[in-house]
């Protein structure tokens, strides 16, 4: 569904949360599809900020693949947050 990356940056603003997220052009063809998958991400890691404890120090980059277009976003976010909580 997707690959996601950490990692500690030494001149952090560790009040900041630095995130990517990354729809690949030759994977998911379509700009519409990949705004999509990119909003669906940036309102999911906008819930688990409020919700998660999140490291801040790190740098997260989140790659999409063209089967997070077929999946509900309920499903997408439950393996996000278990994803998420996994990092401390």
């Amino acid at each position: 569904m997707y690959h996601s990356f950490f990692g500690p940056l030494a001149d952090k603003d560790d009040k900041k949360l630095n995130i990517s997220f990354v729809a690949k052009k030759k994977l998911i063809r379509g700009a519409v599809k990949r705004n999509k998958i990119k909003r669906r991400l940036r309102n999911i890691m906008n819930e688990a900020v409020k919700k998660l404890s999140i490291n801040f120090n790190y740098s997260y980059l989140v790659i999409a693949k063209m089967t997070m277009l077929n999946n509900e976003y309920a499903i997408i976010k439950d393996t996000l947050f278990q994803d998420i909580e996994k990092i401390k």
